[in-house]
């Protein structure tokens, strides 16, 4: 994960114009990835995509790990920006973690990221790398975004935590359930907004209960 993070510091640019072709080549990889899974996604096929060089993804990206690593979390980037502590600033703990809540259910749904999870659940039996790369990107990066807006709060008095990654979890397992496993194996879910709404409710009235101070 530091190394994904490292690449990504050092090509972000204020060239709009390198902007558009990091862009460019994200959209283009995460087609691939999502499509394909790691290990049959190709850094000739992202190019093509992108309609840029091979050498070009390199220089921005120097390989397809950090490449992959980026697109993973490029795609939990909106997700973390619920999770600042400077949020708690404006908004209420319960108010974050439900529109959080909201954004869970709505990834979680999505039919590409179930797709991805099941290629690479059969793609870490031979490299388990792949695993652990897609692990610290994303859920796990999550999980500390979380924890870090849940340590804010516990400082403010507003809940009472005495082991921020248990609760960190509780909130993600009261939220998806077993939704994530059924999925996995083909299970459909039919959720309207209203559904959604109901359920991301009950899971932030639960977790706030049991973590009052």
């Amino acid at each position: 994960m530091a190394k994904a993070e490292k690449i990504q510091k050092h090509v972000l640019t204020d060239r709009p114009a390198s902007q558009r072709k990091i862009a460019e080549i994200l959209a283009a990889a995460r087609v691939e990835f999502f499509t394909n899974g790691f290990s049959a996604a190709t850094i000739e096929a992202i190019a093509a995509r992108a309609q840029v060089s091979k050498v070009t993804v390199y220089s921005w990206f120097k390989d397809k790990e950090n490449l992959f690593g980026q697109v993973v979390q490029t795609e939990v980037a909106h997700m973390r920006e619920n999770f600042v502590p400077e949020n708690l600033a404006e908004k209420s703990l319960r108010e974050i973690l439900h529109h959080a809540a909201l954004g869970m259910l709505d990834f979680l749904l999505r039919e590409d990221r179930v797709r991805l999870e099941r290629i690479l659940a059969a793609e870490m039996t031979r490299d388990p790398a792949i695993g652990k790369m897609f692990l610290e990107n994303g859920p796990l990066r999550m999980a500390e975004g979380l924890k870090a807006l849940l340590r804010a709060s516990v400082e403010k008095g507003e809940i009472h935590s005495d082991d921020l990654e248990a609760s960190a979890e509780m909130f993600a397992g009261l939220v998806m359930g077993r939704m994530d496993l059924l999925l996995r194996y083909g299970h459909k879910f039919k959720m309207t907004a209203a559904d959604k709404e109901k359920r991301a409710r009950r899971a932030v009235d639960a977790w706030m209960l049991i973590h009052q101070p």
